[in-house]
């Protein structure tokens, strides 16, 4: 878990600045929505389910991209894309891996949101603890959608640049191909 937020983080322009941002972020919205409801709660849950599966679809997608470059070309041109190419994927999978790690993780803070601290609070006998759980459920629920849409935004932004150095690529090819039909 650590290799991979520490992968994510090493992806990132400031990557303290980020954290920093995204923590206090965190606690304003703990303080000012300090309880998630419960149909929020169960859609967040849904959501964040559905991304990582489509996440780990995209994790095959991009593996077989890998294997569809090919590193034995004689033009150096050609040879530098090609590199770039799997800087940029290598780069995403590490994003990508984070960001199933962030749904997940939210996934389980959820779910021990929606848990009934009553019980524990009798157990304990002691309120200030479970209220400092649940304030530090909430606190981490939201740092951890902040991280996840960091990533989604991320892979966002690498998927386009991917893509239009693939459809660029293309083109290119067109067009020295009608080139010489001529």
């Amino acid at each position: 878990m650590l290799v991979v937020l520490k992968e994510y983080y090493h992806t990132k322009k400031y990557p303290l600045f980020k954290l920093l941002f995204l923590v206090l972020l965190a606690v304003l919205l703990t303080c000012f929505v300090p309880v998630i409801p419960e149909k929020f709660v169960n859609a967040l849950i849904a959501s964040f389910s559905i991304f990582t599966a489509l996440s780990f679809n995209l994790l095959l997608l991009l593996i077989d991209m890998i294997k569809g470059i090919n590193t034995n070309i004689s033009i150096p041109s050609r040879k530098n894309l090609q590199s770039l190419k799997l800087e940029v994927i290598n780069k995403c999978l590490k994003i990508i891996s984070a960001s199933i790690l962030f749904a997940i993780t939210d996934i389980i803070f959820l779910l021990l949101i929606s848990c009934d601290f009553k019980k524990l609070t009798d157990l304990i006998q002691i309120n200030i603890i479970t209220i400092f759980i649940k304030k530090l459920l909430i606190f981490l629920t939201y740092l951890f959608i902040m991280l996840f849409f960091d990533s989604l935004y991320s892979i966002l932004k690498i998927m386009h640049i991917l893509i239009t150095k693939e459809v660029d690529n293309k083109k290119n090819e067109f067009n020295k191909n009608n080139i010489n039909s001529d």
